[in-house]
């Protein structure tokens, strides 16, 4: 059984405290799309949030309260056409990425917030970002790219190879998830507006890149070399998140409510500032606080131990990971993932008897494991 994955809750401090705002969750007619927003409303300059390619506005939900406790701005989600409970109109029309931002303008007209605004953007959502602030360099007063496709990312042949890899699923596409069928039927003529929009100079923008994100190396490299040599641009600022995967805003939610903060605040007075400050300083010491709490009470537990075990297997050293699950079995001898993941271990260390011991003794204690019922079913036939 793979480990848990750890969701470090030092926002909970703030999460439990909503301000008191009505969220505003609304359909719109906008045009060619029925969009579906959240608003959390406050005062001053809004912030939009835009998801990455497939995802729901839903990923962004863990930072919206503490940034709102801390901000008080208006904070807007929303589902891109065919994507959570936005609807694409006609899927047998194209629908570039230049009607998707003409979509958007319309909602966010209707709902009153298109004047000056602040854009956060996430994976595949820095093209819309790059495209909104491209047709309102007036507007748009900073930009967070959290770990964004950039306009030179997409090439010729990383097109092709993404039509031809999704093409077998398009029909599917078309009638389970209408929003990745739009984005790989408009991939080719997207990526050439993609590589011709630029966003203006005298927007002050925040890039960060993942420590970790693309697992084949070559990419890898040309990914984090791309985030570099944007953040080298003037008015640009650069952070790379260590210990980070791409989603970066669940891994290290703090790091990426303190840069919208940073943005926020050039756009407040000295004294609105002040105050501003004032309460962000009040949440980095909680988190930190709640950071270290989580920390301290994850080492060495359960999940700790089966991480790392599942770490040293990754790395090779199959002989340190069994001592490891082996430690965790002797620790937590109620828990049924244990012995799954010891059997795991020991299976792949050739010990078949052995691991089917454990397969078994973690069906005892979770007759639910589907996991081990598979494995032992494939091992007690042979």
């Amino acid at each position: 059984m793979k480990p848990k994955r750890l969701h470090i809750a030092f926002y909970l401090f703030f999460f439990s405290v909503h301000c008191g705002a009505q969220t505003i969750d609304r359909i719109i007619d906008a045009g060619a799309y029925s969009l579906h927003f959240q608003v959390m409303p406050g005062k001053g300059i809004p912030i939009l949030f835009e998801s990455g390619g497939g995802d729901e506005s839903s990923v962004w939900k863990d930072i919206l309260a503490p940034l709102h406790k801390v901000t008080g701005a208006p904070l807007i989600t929303y589902d891109r056409p065919g994507l959570g409970k936005s609807v694409i109109k006609n899927l047998d029309i194209p629908n570039p990425i230049t009607a998707e931002i003409a979509g958007l303008e319309a909602g966010l007209e209707k709902l009153g917030y298109d004047r000056q605004i602040i854009l956060v953007a996430h994976s595949f959502g820095g093209h819309y970002a790059a495209l909104y602030a491209a047709r309102h360099p007036d507007l748009v007063k900073g930009v967070l790219l959290v770990d964004a496709s950039l306009n030179d990312w997409y090439t010729d042949d990383d097109v092709k190879q993404n039509v031809a890899k999704e093409a077998v699923n398009m029909e599917r596409y078309r009638h389970e998830s209408p929003g990745i069928y739009n984005m790989y039927s408009n991939l080719v003529v997207n990526a050439a507006i993609f590589r011709k929009t630029l966003f203006p100079p005298d927007i002050p923008i925040i890039s960060m890149v993942s420590d970790y994100f693309k697992t084949d190396s070559t990419e890898s490299a040309r990914w984090k070399a791309d985030h570099l040599q944007f953040a080298a641009l003037p008015n640009h600022t650069g952070i790379t998140a260590y210990g980070c995967g791409h989603y970066i805003f669940l891994d290290n939610p703090s790091l990426v409510i303190n840069a919208i903060i940073q943005l926020y605040a050039h756009t407040l007075n000295i004294r609105e500032s002040a105050a501003l400050t004032k309460d962000a300083t009040i949440y980095a010491t909680n988190a930190a606080n709640e950071l270290k709490k989580e920390e301290t009470a994850y080492r060495h537990s359960e999940d700790d131990l089966n991480t790392w075990g599942y770490s040293l297997l990754r790395r090779g050293d199959i002989n340190k990971a069994l001592t490891v699950f082996k430690l965790n079995v002797d620790l937590n001898p109620q828990s049924w993932n244990v012995y799954d993941s010891y059997g795991e271990a020991l299976l792949m260390n050739g010990n078949k008897d052995m691991a089917i011991k454990m397969y078994q003794k973690s069906l005892e204690l979770n007759s639910g494991n589907d996991n081990a019922k598979k494995i032992l079913k494939d091992l007690l036939r042979h």
